[in-house]
């Protein structure tokens, strides 16, 4: 074991601590000093994550309009406080989370894979969905329902947003 000063190619410095033979220390050396930070690299991924949310809520309104931008907004905002006991909020609060980044990611690319401009009876068709799949996981308060249907949570949330528009029609 043996610390270690590393200038990062952002000008950063950063102590790290390394374990092994000294040939795999001095390769990991070498790697570390091509790269940015840590801090760096993390501020760059997440600016890479708003790039891509920005392209993609682009072509949403490009192909459905601005109601269809803003449901899906509310997608990823619909977050309300959990009943429950502490670790069953905790762990209800991650399986949510994963549940809304997967809604996210097949809207996502189902835009991608729509030719050209919907409809305005598409737009909004595809906007009072994402609506009610917001609204689906706005209220849903008990941490135990989230906990009960972890195998499927998309399952879940996308047969309760079909019924609560069924009921509206």
């Amino acid at each position: 074991m043996a610390h270690y000063d590393i200038t990062h190619t952002c000008g950063h410095d950063e102590r790290i601590e390394l374990f092994g033979p000294t040939r795999e220390r001095e390769s990991r050396i070498e790697w570390l000093q091509e790269r940015p930070c840590t801090e760096c690299w993390k501020k760059e991924r997440e600016a890479e994550a708003e790039a891509r949310k920005d392209k993609e809520a682009a072509m949403i309104v490009e192909k459905f309009g601005d109601d269809a931008a803003g449901a899906i907004n509310a997608i990823s905002n619909a977050a309300c406080k959990l009943e429950g006991s502490s670790r069953q909020i905790m762990w209800a609060e991650g399986i949510r989370a994963k549940c809304i980044t997967d809604i996210l990611d097949r809207l996502h690319n189902l835009v991608a894979h729509i030719p050209g401009k919907a409809t305005a009876q598409q737009s909004a068709e595809f906007a009072a969905r994402c609506k009610a799949i917001a609204s689906v996981i706005a209220n849903e308060t008990s941490a135990a329902w989230w906990i009960d249907n972890r195998d499927d949570t998309l399952k879940a949330v996308t047969r309760e947003a079909r019924e609560a528009i069924k009921s509206l029609a």
